[in-house]
């Protein structure tokens, strides 16, 4: 596998010599997980991974900016995939720019926010949205309409905005961190929904821990936990 991926990178580089001036040209091999190996090809906060067998014998090119993925292309067509990568990452071309450079590019829907210099507010923005329409189903579960319910209560309040949300297990967990990945060091809030109208918090705010059982609804404990949170740094 290493092999192949140095071929691979050897090819970029013949193809490309500036690719070896910049920030971070290497290959990064995941231990019992070949497939997620990958070359990573970054300068600055724009950046290309380059997959050479994800499930696949045709490389997968996933374009980032500031470790956010903004769209993702496979290809064997190796010249094609080199000017893209000068664009994005080497002359930062402006995501919709190379989509009209590059008509095959389909950008994700976080692609308009970072253009505009809103990335983190579109990342929880999106959290939200993806946790709504995929983690709750409420044509079967009482739980699930109570879930979705006290979402669009915080949406209301433009929580949104400022807070990543998405669950863990059967909970719905709010925090400040820009990736989903949460554990014990991280400040957060977690709310598990018992049915008839009741659910469960847990906080991690100030290294402080505290556990309540209220009415599922967007209330005063709620509020004064979300008031913490929104006092930690976005990281």
């Amino acid at each position: 596998m290493y092999k192949e991926i140095q071929q691979l990178q050897s090819e970029l580089n013949d193809n490309c010599n500036e690719f070896l001036k910049i920030e971070s040209n290497k290959i990064i091999i995941i231990p019992d997980f070949g497939n997620e190996s990958h070359i990573e090809l970054k300068h600055k906060d724009r950046s290309c991974r380059i997959y050479p067998y994800y499930f696949s014998e045709i490389p997968v090119y996933e374009f980032e900016w500031d470790g956010c993925p903004i769209f993702k292309i496979t290809s064997n067509d190796l010249e094609r995939q080199v000017a893209i990568i000068k664009s994005w990452v080497l002359a930062r071309i402006i995501p919709s720019e190379i989509q009209n450079q590059f008509t095959e590019i389909e950008l994700n829907k976080l692609a308009k926010y970072y253009e505009e210099g809103e990335g983190i507010k579109g990342e929880f923005i999106e959290s939200w949205n993806e946790t709504e329409e995929r983690h709750f189903n409420p044509d079967r579960y009482e739980e699930d309409k109570e879930a979705i319910r006290l979402i669009k209560e915080m949406r209301l309040e433009g929580l949104n905005e400022e807070i990543r949300i998405g669950t863990r297990l059967s909970w719905l967990m709010l925090s400040r961190a820009r990736r989903h990945i949460i554990n014990d060091n991280t400040p957060h809030i977690g709310i598990y929904f018992l049915g008839n109208n009741k659910m469960k918090m847990y906080s991690n705010l100030e290294k402080k821990k505290e556990e309540y059982e209220v009415e599922v609804k967007y209330g005063e404990s709620l509020q004064r936990l979300v008031k913490k949170l929104l006092e930690v740094e976005i990281k």
